[in-house]
């Protein structure tokens, strides 16, 4: 009995190390992509200061926090409409992420792919929805409910034509960057964005430059 215990370990093992267990994930392809060039550039970014939460279900999941910040603020930085700042910045951006999920439905998922040791495979999906508000000038405004979702094969399973697997870590920051794209191009269609504060030591200079009449 105990040969048989070793035996059937050393194999659930040889699956795992080999990464039938390994998740290949992909972003939902149904949604719309949305690219950098549908952002109206900015002559002067939008200097925030980012606040980030990770929620599981509405409840605060603070283990993905530290990625999600990273990520969250080097997609901004590629946006050149806003850009992450200190306490000093013209105001505050909060990006909030829960992630619902079914936990008990995934999990029975995962235990029927580990009695197989990798040999049935099964997809999981993740539905995502983001929540940004922010705060420019003592006026908020917030966008909720921007949705996407990522799907991850696992065990022996085959992923859809023409897709293409990725680390489970690495499709959920093309869905977050995806998700912050659509709620920037919102508030620039909305013209919200376009409350940009005056810089305060721009005032000056541009006083010198009116004619003498004027002042």
């Amino acid at each position: 009995m105990y040969t048989k215990i070793k035996i059937a370990t050393a194999a659930c093992l040889c699956f795992v190390l080999s990464g039938c267990f390994t998740p290949r994930s992909f972003v939902d392809p149904s949604v719309p992509k949305i690219s950098y060039d549908a952002l109206q550039k900015r002559q002067e970014s939008l200097k925030l200061k980012v606040t980030t939460e990770f929620q599981r279900n509405g409840k605060a999941f603070p283990r993905v926090n530290a990625m999600l910040k990273d990520s969250t603020e080097r997609i901004l930085r590629g946006t050149g409409v806003i850009v992450p700042a200190g306490d000093d910045g013209a105001g505050t951006i909060e990006v909030t992420v829960n992630n619902i999920a079914d936990i008990g439905a995934a999990a029975a998922k995962g235990a029927g792919v580990g009695l197989t040791f990798g040999l049935a495979g099964t997809t999981v999906m993740d539905n995502y929805e983001l929540t940004v508000s922010v705060n420019i000038n003592g006026k908020t405004f917030t966008h909720t409910a921007i949705k996407h979702a990522i799907y991850s094969a696992i065990g022996n399973t085959s992923l859809p034509p023409g897709i293409e697997g990725l680390p489970t870590n690495v499709a959920f920051e093309r869905a977050l960057e995806q998700m912050l794209l659509k709620a920037i191009v919102d508030m620039q269609k909305s013209g919200e964005l376009a409350m940009m504060p005056v810089r305060v030591d721009s005032i000056p200079y541009a006083m010198n430059r009116l004619p003498s009449m004027f002042r």
